[in-house]
């Protein structure tokens, strides 16, 4: 703990503008000084600070505290980490209660010793520097990364000598290790080095990566220590916090490698890892940031397997994202070595949505084959949603009543629904009977809209095909099948825009259903669940004339246009309309002969 009378003497000796100019542009203005609020979006300098009392205040977001809180406010820590945070910036030395602090304290200088030294012993490795070339690193990337060269065993026995430094401290920071034989020996021989910070940007640690190829050990962490616990640290997030701060997203990656490849792409708000998936005491770090987490891994079987743990772990704890599965066998380092930039910003695009990418998953389990699969596969869904937000869980309806092929009305998510939840048995034929189909296909019996039909969905996108050709055809009660249509007990009187937004509804399930979906057909996706999500203020809001208009041109348009360009701004388009509440958007009115 920081003795309360260090603190004061931290608190006399400081500049305040000092402390905020590390990290903002400051300038004078009269007797004050002023700057751009970094905690509102900020057009006009509204931050005043009073050098001479030590206190900044905004006009605009009421923002203000002391020194401290800045750092706090800005770095999102503690009040004792934003102490010590001020202390290294004043080059002042604080001085702790409890003995066992100090000498945790006393520990920091060692790992640097050995950072220092692996930075300089790289450029002595020419095996070293060739592989990092290779990898399309340049001399900037391995400055920004502090990247280095582990030597020998004996040259690091050799550095604590130089350096006076304990070998039992070098062992409780990491730096060496003791096996069962009590044999002593460094904790990286002969790799090239990657230092770990913690985030409050002390270095913590190293990840190793071996030249030999024999070596199953490819990579390497620093042991457990007094200052290195891998299950709550990211890579990189020293780098990358400020911009994840900025974004309120953060991109997390498996490998050191990865996450500089993203840097180097322009994602600065990338970290990665330190084993295979996300634990718990990652969250707290996320929870500061308030951050949307992107999770990006590999489609092997331990990258699938983490992802799935993570996406199940974050979206329990309502933090929201999406999963990007690298197909292909690239990682993101091979394509920025190779110029595909452009193939990982598409990927994140194209990424699924956490609790979407966790049913998914979840239901290759099973077979499907029978009502009884579906039964035990809805229970394993329930045992995910029923942890979940019911506003939540209750989104999921429409994905998992499409994936396993049963009626909505079938499917309950949340433990605060009073649905019916048995799934029948008693199906008698191999279409299993959606009432919203059967509600469109008898508006379309009703309603001369043919033409309508085909300018906003597909044939192929429903279920009862047979029927709803039968329909379109305008066959008859002399068909068997169109009298048994017309003895179901189904709602024969739908509005034109409760037919609208059921099209929405068939045509996003229809997508779902779909294993694979490339760029423009993930954005078509993403447009029908938009305009679904928002369809009761659309309904509440616009006229019946401006509603049946704007439906009736947006189905159209996403069903014609191809180009993922006019799919993306058209997506921007929509979800900016949605936000300033103004519709008057242009449509494109190219006719489509094709199912999106």
């Amino acid at each position: 703990m920081i003795a309360k009378e260090s603190i004061e003497n931290l608190s006399q000796r400081l500049d305040i503008v000092d402390i905020i100019e590390h990290y903002i542009e400051v300038k004078k203005q009269g007797s004050s000084f002023v700057c751009m609020c970094p905690f509102h979006d900020d057009k006009n300098p509204s931050m005043h600070i009073n050098q001479t009392k030590g206190f900044y205040h905004c006009f605009a977001c009421k923002a203000g505290g002391d020194a401290f809180k800045f750092v706090m406010e800005y770095e999102k820590l503690s009040f004792s980490d934003a102490v010590e945070r001020v202390a290294g910036l004043c080059n002042f030395t604080l001085s702790y209660t409890k003995e066992k602090n100090e000498n945790k304290k006393e520990l920091k200088h060692i790992l640097p010793i050995f950072n220092a030294y692996f930075k300089d012993n790289l450029k002595h490795h020419k095996e070293a520097l060739t592989y990092l070339y290779q990898r399309a690193l340049t001399d900037k990337d391995i400055a920004k990364f502090e990247l280095g060269f582990a030597g020998s065993n004996e040259e690091s026995l050799k550095l604590l000598k130089n350096e006076k430094i304990l070998l039992d401290d070098a062992i409780a920071v990491g730096a060496f290790k003791k096996n069962e034989k009590n044999e002593i020996y460094a904790s990286f021989i002969k790799r090239i080095s990657f230092p770990i910070y913690d985030y409050k940007n002390n270095l913590v640690g190293f990840g190793g990566r071996t030249l030999n190829s024999e070596n199953n050990a490819k990579y390497v962490n620093s042991p457990q220590s007094v200052v290195f616990d891998k299950s709550r640290i990211f890579y990189a997030f020293h780098l990358a916090k400020d911009s994840i701060a900025k974004k309120k997203e953060m991109i997390i990656c498996e490998g050191y490698m990865d996450a500089i490849a993203f840097h180097k792409a322009g994602f600065s708000n990338a970290v990665a890892v330190l084993g295979t998936a996300l634990t718990q005491s990652h969250l707290p770090l996320i929870l500061r940031y308030e951050a949307r987490v992107i999770l990006c891994f590999d489609s092997d079987e331990a990258g699938l397997n983490a992802a799935f743990k993570s996406a199940f772990l974050l979206s329990t704890h309502k933090i929201d994202g999406k999963v990007v599965i690298l197909k292909g066998g690239k990682d993101p380092a091979e394509l920025v070595a190779n110029d595909q930039t452009s193939k990982l910003y598409e990927m994140l695009e194209n990424g699924i949505e956490l609790g979407e990418f966790y049913i998914r998953t979840l239901l290759l389990k099973f077979s499907l084959n029978s009502a009884l699969d579906k039964q035990k596969a809805l229970e394993s869904i329930q045992n995910y949603t029923f942890s979940l937000e019911p506003l939540i869980a209750n989104s999921y309806i429409s994905l998992v009543s499409s994936l396993l092929g049963v009626n909505e009305n079938l499917i309950k998510l949340s433990k605060n629904d009073k649905k019916i939840i048995k799934i029948s048995t008693n199906l008698q034929s191999n279409e299993r009977t959606n009432i919203t189909e059967l509600e469109l296909i008898s508006y379309l019996q009703n309603n001369d809209e043919n033409e309508l039909f085909f300018k906003i969905s597909d044939k192929i996108c429903f279920k009862h095909k047979n029927l709803l050709e039968k329909i379109l055809q305008k066959i008859g009660y002399e068909d068997s099948e169109i009298r048994e249509f017309e003895s179901k007990n189904i709602r024969k009187d739908l509005n034109k825009f409760e037919f609208l937004l059921g099209i929405c509804k068939v045509n996003l399930a229809f997508l779902n259903k779909q294993n694979t979906l490339n760029y423009a057909l993930s954005l078509k996706k993403q447009l029908f669940s938009l305009l679904d999500k928002n369809a009761f203020y659309l309904n509440k809001t616009l006229s019946q004339k401006q509603l049946l208009e704007f439906m009736e041109h947006t189905l159209s348009f996403i069903k014609s246009e191809k180009n993922e360009e006019k799919l993306e701004n058209f997506f921007k388009n929509l979800q900016k309309a949605f936000f300033t509440k103004n519709f008057n958007l242009l449509f494109s009115n190219e006719e489509n002969n094709e199912p999106f």
